[in-house]
């Protein structure tokens, strides 16, 4: 045991009897103090028994004094014992009886089925199961009020070591709607993190959408910009900025309420994410929200990707695109599809991201906006008439543009003649800013 942290339990009227001694040949607590380098305070405490233990530094300045003997010492010693490890071994203990009741309460939390209405989720219930497992410790509920279509909650705890009074709303039932399925999609794919609940992402018709799902919610919405040092600042209004100093260049934009519970709530419907989608009609939302979240356009293989590595959703979100006819594998990063005509029909009409919508247009049918890797080809097309695919890349200081050439084929943006093959523009075709 370390010395400094070695503490003495002497039997108690021995205790007294010795402190006593202390402050009889000093003169007086205060006197006692100047010599022995002890607060009187806790010379007086030790006479009194007000401290179950001494220090052992303590005993030993008491020794140099003469106030007692070692003899006389250990025969009125119970015990010693190390002070840091006492401290570790009650708060371990306190923590394990903290754990065991905390798994007790997760389980009264009930399971999806017994909170999911025919339209609706109750939200209501599960907060009441919920409340069991925060409201302890720090915070401090101090009223749940009810009103027709929502619960308004105030609870104390201490941020910055301030004591902080909290007031959250909270929809009593949550109606499963078009809009809620799209925005749990998007959720699960661009959620901003920790106790913020909402969306992080760049695209204003997301963020827009985002801000009203949580307006009509009860929310307070708070914007916060992250935003790479000396980059130019987008033209989009926030609350906050904050500045990443790291090497790699972008902002996002974080739309959000200071929420935990509600972040808590959308979590729990993520762990039955499969049973929710079971009973969801219309998955095409849910998987548009995804898509519009974590989801690209692959123009060069002619597929739609829906990115995600955690290997339970994966497995999730595989089974119900294979029901759509949306999925054809899995490459380690991305759930890969190449069904045109059912992404056309089933997820691209419910898509906000205005890029993707005219990137996935453009695969689906040869409309909407052409992409600039496209663009450049038909641009130097027009400049230059019949080049081969080899005089097409090096001119692009690209190493191959067959995928290109192919869509663009394709679609009857351009023509072939020849071998080898030399390419051409179709001039039957009217293209937008070639």
């Amino acid at each position: 045991m370390k010395k400094e942290m070695e503490m003495v339990v002497l039997i108690p009227k021995f205790q007294k009897i010795l402190f006593q001694g202390v402050v009889d040949k000093f003169g007086g607590s205060l006197k006692a103090s100047k010599v022995l380098g002890i607060p009187a305070v806790s010379i007086r405490g030790y006479k009194n028994l007000r401290f179950k233990s001494v220090p052992k530094k303590i005993i030993n300045k008491l020794l140099e004094h003469n106030i007692t003997n070692s003899l006389e010492l250990n025969k009125k010693t119970k015990s010693i014992f190390n002070k840091k490890e006492l401290t570790k071994k009650n708060l371990d203990k306190g923590r394990k009886i903290r754990n065991q009741k905390l798994k007790e309460w997760k389980k009264e939390i009930p399971e999806l089925k017994l909170i999911l209405n025919k339209n609706s989720l109750d939200f209501e219930k599960w907060f009441y199961s919920y409340k069991k497992l925060i409201n302890f410790g720090a915070r401090k509920f101090n009223y749940i009020k009810k009103e027709r279509d929502y619960l308004e909650v105030s609870y104390t705890t201490h941020s910055n070591k301030d004591k902080k009074e909290f007031i959250l709303k909270f929809p009593r039932k949550i109606v499963i709607d078009n809009r809620f399925i799209y925005f749990f999609g998007l959720w699960c794919g661009d959620r901003a993190g920790g106790k913020r609940f909402g969306i992080c992402n760049q695209n204003k018709d997301i963020l827009g959408f985002t801000e009203d799902f949580l307006k009509k919610n009860y929310q307070n919405v708070e914007k916060i910009l992250y935003i790479s040092k000396s980059l130019k600042e987008p033209d989009i209004f926030y609350n906050k900025k904050f500045i990443i100093d790291k090497e790699i260049k972008g902002w996002v934009l974080s739309v959000h309420s200071i929420n935990g519970i509600f972040s808590s709530f959308f979590y729990y419907l993520q762990n039955y994410l499969e049973d929710f989608l079971k009973k969801v009609n219309n998955l095409e939302y849910f998987f548009a929200g995804l898509f519009d979240a974590e989801g690209n356009v692959s123009l060069y293989n002619k597929s739609f990707r829906w990115a995600c590595k955690n290997e339970k959703l994966v497995n999730i979100y595989s089974k119900y695109l294979n029901k759509m006819g949306l999925y054809e594998r899995y490459d380690g990063c991305c759930l890969i599809s190449y069904n045109k005509n059912s992404f056309y029909n089933n997820i691209l009409p419910y898509l906000k991201h205005g890029k993707k919508i005219k990137h996935s247009l453009f695969l689906c049918k040869g409309e909407g906006e052409i992409p600039e890797d496209l663009k450049k080809v038909l641009i130097y097309l027009k400049k230059n008439p019949l080049p081969t695919q080899k005089e097409i890349a090096k001119a692009l200081k690209k190493s191959k543009v067959y995928s290109e050439l192919e869509l663009l084929r394709e679609f009857g943006f351009i023509l072939v003649e020849g071998h080898p093959l030399r390419f051409k523009l179709n001039n039957e075709k009217i293209i937008s800013g070639v």
